[in-house]
């Protein structure tokens, strides 16, 4: 390049021989003076422009030379008689103006709700949008300006550079001496008889126990092992994964409410086990303190529990109570405390509220535990702010495997130390992708509680209109002390504390609204994309130009709902990029001949069949929450309008619904998916969602309104409303209703009949009909609860068994239908729509039908309601 680098002063001449404004290297225009000064001002700017993109800073690391090139007179003496002209290449770069045109600004997703204004707009500005996304395993000590040592080591200069100061509490001495523990201790020898030596010893003994509980359930963070772990992941994640992208602007913001000296909760969503680390990772780069991180006692495995606990984890019990029959006191008080004392002391928490990892790839319904310790500080004075923070991470392939077995109904495997050896082993061996960390805007729990009074409370909650559905769902069934009922089961069990029941209700709707949050946040990935196109759309396979259409429309709906997706390049790459991922098991691709040209055609054929089916769906299930209003809507549409209508895509008929009908049934079909899908805030009516979605199906021309079904028919609007005020005039009966009087709820509305966007259409309804085909099947059976009372587990089993035979004889249309977690949802959503009820005789969970649903005809009609979603 060196030698090259003389000739550029005969091409800068030519250059500006070329240029009207010189000649002969000067100007030649008839007011010199004038060009000559705003000359000299553009080499200036030029000059600093050049300088600030080609400083040492900006510039890729130089390639070593050899002994033999190091030690070159001639090559020295070449470097050191040549001097860069900055005046020249400023010239170049500045005189021709070329400005491309602007493109999409990467969409910016997370923001806070609009529910809490003074967190969504504390410390944001408009550039935080605009500032990009970046990998974090890329490091910033590689560059030129670094000495030989910092880039050939530049992983461990990066790791030896970050800030770790903080310095982590003991809290033993605070826990144990805690009022709630020292109270709890009383209330378990209060309930002891016995002597007062016997009192005495009971006394000692639970205060021994509540030593070892805190022994065995605390963290103990090392500044030194968090930056050796840095090191190690940035060694090992740099093999295994192709990036790890964050968002820059979410992250700046992350910076500044972590350097108050309020508590930071995060609270991200639970899909792998590496999502304990990662996140402590993420905060490692970007200098944040290590958060301390709740993880169950399963993970407390020899030298796995001892690194975890290193990091920051603190181990509790799946289930507080060792007995179902009497509750655990003294442990409930050690975790309550420690938790408190951690808050006091302003460190940070990390905990999932979907309490595990989610089996099918949509989130799960949030429990309100460990939520309610924090509200608990807030309310009790311990603390006076919390900001909490809902991230989203997303893999385009699961690190620590699949949960294949458990969705076809076996029992859970618990982790040992060689389980965990031997998937650690299996993880080596695979390519696993990107994985995207979004960081939804932190709002603060004391603006959440204050606003969280307007929510509607349990006795407003309603989910129809008695009147117009009377046959579904008796409005005893959902009265206030029903819902709450429901809502008590929604709450887990094993809380920290009592509360009551509208702190209960409080607490469940912050989980609600952080899980609404965080798939806000969420970015979509290449597989999950993949994975939901050939599930709704190509189950047989299909070309792949046929496939990257239908891609790039899915990719295009992504965006418009303000979610951002991590992939970039020639669409043809991406999709078999995407296919490598998921391997051949999930998504086969064959290259055929073409038979009219000869050509070779590549085609996608993803699995149908269990267990495969299950795994796929996994990653389509990513992004189903995103479609699910639309998906709720479509399938009301289609349970309303007549079957016959939908055999052929090119049906002209113009059968209509109406839009206040529409509304009615689809609240009601919400209400069944309830443990499915979070449709909207707690903040926000579900009508409001629902209208949103009919608005983006309408604006898609997937529906037409009445105003458009008025033009077929050669009449305008204007001369209907015309009629109406003439009408009047006339005191004609027919028409005695105001112009004014037409509103939304008096829209006529249809489907599309072209065969484009009736395909569009199908396609939104099959996002939801492995799951509606889950809930009929299960809805049919409920006849074997007529005749007496079953175990919820019995009942489960029989129901999943008769699942997976429906798929092996062919009968069902969705082999992914037979998963276990849609079915337990079914469940919930049947207890949740008032059909049945579950109970507790002698320790065992019970299922029955409700007063209402006790009879076939009642019975009947639910089973009819659902059977009308099925194609």
């Amino acid at each position: 390049m060196i030698d090259a680098l003389p000739n550029i002063e005969s091409v800068y001449a030519k250059w500006e021989d070329k240029n009207p404004h010189f000649k002969n290297g000067k100007l030649t225009n008839h007011s010199e003076s004038s060009a000559a000064n705003g000359y000299d001002a553009t080499i200036a700017n030029g000059r600093e422009a050049w300088k600030s993109r080609f400083s040492k800073a900006s510039a890729p690391p130089p390639r070593r030379p050899s002994r033999r090139q190091a030690n070159s007179k001639s090559r020295s003496a070449m470097i050191a008689d040549y001097h860069m002209d900055y005046s020249l290449g400023a010239s170049f770069k500045t005189a021709p103006s070329y400005h491309p045109k602007a493109g999409r600004l990467r969409p910016y997703s997370g923001l806070c709700c609009d529910c809490m204004p003074d967190s969504k707009n504390y410390l944001f500005t408009e550039s935080i949008k605009s500032s990009g996304v970046t990998d974090v395993l890329r490091v910033n000590t590689g560059t030129s300006d670094n000495d030989w040592i910092t880039r050939t080591f530049c992983h461990i200069s990066f790791v030896m550079r970050q800030r770790l100061e903080h310095k982590y509490p003991d809290l033993t001495l605070a826990v144990l001496t805690s009022p709630r523990l020292l109270e709890a201790i009383q209330m378990t020898v209060q309930e002891a008889d016995g002597s007062d030596a016997k009192i005495s010893s009971i006394r000692q003994q639970q205060e021994t126990k509540a030593r070892s509980i805190l022994v065995k359930m605390s963290a103990s963070i090392s500044n030194r092992l968090i930056r050796f772990t840095g090191w190690f992941l940035h060694k090992l994640l740099g093999r295994l994964l192709s990036s790890i992208v964050i968002h820059k602007g979410q992250m700046s913001l992350l910076q500044q409410f972590c350097k108050k000296e309020v508590p930071v909760i995060f609270l991200p969503t639970h899909r792998s086990h590496l999502d304990y680390i990662l996140l402590t990772f993420v905060l490692f780069n970007y200098n944040i303190k290590a958060p301390y991180v709740a993880a169950g006692e399963n993970l407390l495995i020899p030298f796995f529990g001892s690194l975890m606990r290193g990091l920051g984890g603190f181990f509790i019990r799946r289930k507080l109570d060792n007995s179902s029959k009497k509750k655990d006191y003294v442990y409930r008080a050690v975790l309550h405390s420690y938790m408190e004392e951690l808050l006091r002391n302003n460190e940070f928490l990390e905990f999932f509220v979907e309490g595990g990892r989610t089996r099918s790839g949509k989130p799960v319904h949030p429990k309100g535990g460990l939520l309610s310790v924090v509200i608990d500080a807030y309310t009790n004075g311990v603390i006076p702010e919390a900001y909490i923070v809902p991230v989203s991470i997303s893999y385009d392939k699961l690190v620590d495997g699949n949960f294949v077995k458990e969705q076809m109904g076996e029992p859970k495997v618990y982790e040992t130390f060689w389980r965990a050896v031997l998937a650690i082993y299996k993880v080596l061996m695979g390519r696993y992708g990107i994985v995207r960390m979004d960081f939804a805007q932190p709002f603060s729990l004391k603006e959440y509680l204050e606003v969280s009074k307007f929510y509607p409370s349990l006795a407003d909650v309603t989910f129809y209109n008695k009147s117009t559905m009377p046959a579904l769902i008796d409005i005893d069934v959902c009265s206030s002390e029903n819902m709450n009922k429901s809502l008590n089961m929604s709450v887990s069990d094993e809380s920290v504390d009592q509360h009551g029941r509208e702190t209960r209700h409080i607490v469940q709707c912050l989980a609600e609204h952080v899980v609404y949050a965080s798939v806000s946040a969420q970015s979509i990935l290449s597989t999950h994309l993949l994975a939901l196109i050939l599930l709704c759309e190509f189950r047989q396979g299909a070309d792949l130009e046929v496939i990257k259409a239908a891609f790039r429309y899915l990719q295009s709906e992504i965006l418009m709902r303000d979610h951002d997706v991590s992939f970039t390049g020639d669409t043809d790459i991406v999709l078999l990029h995407a296919q490598y991922l998921l391997g051949d098991r999930l998504v086969r691709k064959v290259t055929e001949t073409d038979g009219t040209g000869g050509k070779k055609v590549v085609k996608l054929i993803p699995a149908t069949t269990l267990p495969h089916v299950l795994e796929l769906s996994y990653y389509a299930n990513v992004v189903s929450p995103l479609l699910s209003i639309e998906s709720v809507l479509v399938n009301t549409i289609y349970s309303i309008m007549d079957f016959e209508e939908w055999t052929e895509l090119g049906s002209a008929s113009h059968s209509t619904f109406s839009y206040h009908r529409l509304m009615q049934e689809a609240t009601v079909l919400c209400s069944i998916l309830k443990y499915e899908f979070i449709f909207c805030p707690p903040c926000q009516s579900l009508d409001i969602a629902l209208k949103a979605g009919f608005d983006r199906l309408r604006n898609s021309e997937m529906l037409i309104t009445d105003e458009a079904i008025i033009k077929d028919c050669g009449v305008s609007v204007q001369d209907i409303m015309w009629a109406k005020c003439f009408a009047k005039q006339l005191q004609i009966e027919d028409y005695d209703s105001e112009p004014e009087d037409w509103t939304t709820d008096n829209e006529v509305c249809m489907v599309n009949k072209e065969p484009d966007l009736r395909k569009k259409f199908m396609f939104f309804k099959r996002v939801l009909s492995p799951i509606l085909e889950t809930y009929y099947v299960a809805a049919c059976h409920l006849v074997q609860l007529l005749e007496h009372d079953v175990p919820e587990n019995d009942f489960v089993k029989s129901l999943h068994k008769i699942l997976k035979e429906r798929v092996a004889t062919g009968t069902s249309s969705y082999a992914e239908s037979a998963a276990m977690d849609t079915l337990r949802n079914a469940i919930l959503g049947f207890k949740n729509a008032g059909v049945i009820q579950l109970y507790n005789e002698a320790s065992i969970a019970m299922c029955c039908l409700t007063e209402d649903y006790n009879s076939e005809e009642s019975l009947f009609i639910f089973i009819r309601r659902l059977e009308s979603y099925q194609e």
